[in-house]
């Protein structure tokens, strides 16, 4: 993005004292794990010192909880990265706790907040490009993408952002030519390299107690000053151990799914359901997708409610659109949030409302 695009993080950014109270709050997966640290290793730079307190969201869920505005109480200034809040929250928090906010974003939004505010769709709403190739772009006003680019690359690799940032794989392959692949592509990226092995790991979505281990796979990042230091750090072999025990659970769903998936030839849609203690939804449809691009992958999880990820490679329809529309007004009323990119999508809700939504979503698809 350019730096008149930017500005409003730039000027952000300079205007941090030392002394100033900055609280992260991120998304919970690794693009927004890799925006967390290039923000907060930017701050470091520029002020002495990183953000106080880098997290995700208490609920996995679009609007912050009564836990988490306990942490604005002390807070100055809040950074929100790739963490779609609603532009009426947004400025509401930064009244009621006397906050400067800033923005930095991907996702669709509802309306541009009055706060600093980066996002790429605001000028283009059909593009897509990872928070974490922003943060990169952030840092490079800055003179740190050569620092930074490592981090930023294990982002997007994870959000699928491999094919709109080629250039930045172009510039990662000469100093980490023996992680990469030879092609440089979004599958062998993430499936055929220790560079996508890495992201894999640290991408902590899946994991069970999601706030543990986003603070783990954060420290990580921080403590490393090179890709190759990553391994050395003990944050990150915490993470490893749980890796491997997810890495049991999805192989086993992937064994499963071809056997009890239900398909609807006529809307090209498959509907998977499954049980499990990780949060695998989103990595089983990212898996299963990749081999049918044009098939829409529902894949459902029963836990305490219902969370359902949705994929569609091809982007032939717009994912997160169907998913809101999908949602039953009576859900919604009950706190059901729907929402994401056209090629992936995510919802949540009671099981109730399960059957309906599925029926609407089946319905909506031309």
């Amino acid at each position: 993005m350019s730096n008149e695009k930017l500005k409003p993080a730039l000027d952000y950014l300079k205007n941090t004292e030392e002394d100033d109270n900055v609280t992260i709050i991120h998304h919970w997966d690794m693009d927004g794990i890799s925006s967390s640290a290039v923000i907060s290793k930017v701050l470091e730079e520029l002020r002495g010192r990183p953000a106080q307190e880098v997290t995700i969201p208490a609920e996995r869920s679009y609007h912050l909880t009564e836990k988490d505005r306990e942490l604005l109480e002390e807070t100055d200034k809040l950074i929100v990265l790739d963490f779609n809040l609603k532009a009426d929250e947004l400025e509401s928090l930064g009244d009621k706790y006397d906050l400067d906010v800033l923005v930095v974003d991907h996702h669709t939004f509802d309306r541009e907040p009055d706060v600093a505010f980066v996002n790429p769709r605001k000028y283009d709403s059909e593009v897509y490009i990872p928070c974490s190739k922003i943060c990169l772009d952030i840092a490079s006003e800055f003179g740190l993408e050569d620092d930074l680019r490592w981090i930023a690359g294990l982002g997007v690799i994870q959000d699928f952002g491999v094919d709109s940032c080629p250039e930045l794989f172009e510039e990662l392959e000469e100093k980490y030519k023996m992680y990469l692949p030879e092609e440089l592509s979004q599958q062998q990226l993430a499936k055929n390299c220790e560079y996508g092995r890495y992201s894999s790991v640290l991408n902590i979505k899946p994991y069970r107690d999601s706030k543990h281990y986003a603070k783990l796979a954060y420290d990580a990042l921080m403590e490393s000053h090179d890709l190759k230091e990553l391994e050395a750090q003990e944050a990150y072999r915490k993470v490893y151990e749980v890796y491997l025990e997810m890495q049991d659970e999805f192989n086993r769903a992937v064994e499963y799914y071809e056997e009890d998936r239900e398909i609807d030839r006529e809307k090209m849609i498959i509907f998977f359901e499954l049980e499990s203690d990780f949060h695998i939804t989103s990595s089983i449809a990212t898996n299963m997708s990749t081999k049918t691009p044009d098939w829409i992958h529902l894949v459902i999880q029963k836990n305490d409610n219902i969370n359902i990820s949705a994929r569609c490679q091809s982007g032939r329809v717009d994912l997160g659109k169907l998913m809101q529309e999908a949602l039953p007004e009576e859900a919604v009323e009950e706190g059901a949030e729907a929402g994401g990119h056209r090629k992936a999508a995510g919802a949540s809700m009671e099981e109730e409302y399960l059957e309906e939504f599925r029926d609407n979503f089946t319905e909506l698809v031309d």
